[in-house]
């Protein structure tokens, strides 16, 4: 016989659980459910020629993946009409996650022209040599402290990426490296890929006009009207967690990422895909 007492708890029971349910709902879309954002980024030092020129960005993919073979993942990339497509590191965790993202590659290099650079976590986990074997293989090309020349229209841009800082103790440092590109080219629009976004803080007159980096992870819980909860360091409420932001002479992009670390969610923080459109601004009249 049921009391007067478990009729009152009916009603509480069924709320928390349809609170759990659209907790759970909620965690699985921010888990899952990939998102195309895209920055219009002007600047009057970008030739005419680049005006439209679409960038897109991935970056921290830990491993993971979107639907059987990264169906879904690569249907989103080929939608967002990339001239070229980059890369800023931690595509991956553990030597395991090698095979997946060897499939990978190259579909994303059939897609558009592909450029990469280091993150922590390739250098953490000790398969970059076999990492490096897969880039070479799919024809993505690797900028580790190294630059290239992009071409459309008769006009140039510059393209160049620095290692992590995880990366070779003697590596040339990025003032340097960046000195000795703008020692050839000093008025090219010049853009950069960096994994990590704390540009802002360590070099804020670095001569370049675009950064791409993301490390941040969007700051894994995100509050609305807030931002990033948590870095990745663990400190509350970090900052350049996404989007752009401007420093000096230059724009940095830093995307929210797509995949997490193990052991770790995402709320309200949907994985992401960059995308950035140049565009020439033409200045004061």
């Amino acid at each position: 016989m049921t009391g007067p007492a478990s009729k009152k708890k009916r009603p509480v029971l069924r709320l928390v659980l349809i609170l759990a349910l659209l907790l759970a709902a909620l965690a699985a879309d921010s888990r899952w459910r990939l998102v195309t954002q895209e920055y219009a980024v002007s600047s009057e030092n970008l030739p005419a020629a680049f005006d439209g020129f679409r960038i897109l960005q991935i970056s921290d993919l830990h491993g993971d993946i979107f639907g059987r073979d990264n169906r879904r993942l690569l249907s989103a990339v080929k939608d967002a009409r990339p001239d070229i497509i980059v890369i800023t590191g931690d595509l991956i965790d553990a030597p395991n996650d090698l095979e997946a993202v060897g499939a990978l590659l190259p579909r994303l290099a059939e897609t558009a022209p592909c450029y990469y650079v280091t993150g922590n976590h390739e250098w953490a986990c000790g398969a970059l040599p076999e990492l490096r074997a897969l880039l070479a293989e799919a024809g993505v090309r690797v900028l580790d402290n190294d630059w290239c020349v992009l071409e459309r229209g008769g006009a140039q841009i510059l393209l160049a990426g620095v290692e992590d800082p995880n990366g070779w103790a003697d590596s040339v440092q990025p003032p340097e490296f960046v000195a000795g590109v703008r020692a050839s080219f000093p008025e090219a629009y010049l853009i950069l890929l960096a994994h990590r976004n704390d540009w802002p803080e360590k070099y804020p007159s670095l001569p370049v006009d675009l950064i791409f980096s993301g490390h941040a992870h969007g700051g894994i819980v995100r509050l609305p009207g807030i931002g990033g909860l948590m870095g990745t360091d663990r400190l509350l409420f970090p900052h350049n967690t996404e989007g752009a932001i401007r420093q000096g002479s230059y724009t940095m992009l830093v995307s929210r990422g797509l995949g997490n670390v193990p052991g770790t969610f995402r709320l309200l923080n949907n994985p992401q895909l960059l995308v950035a459109v140049l565009e020439k601004n033409a200045g004061p009249s």
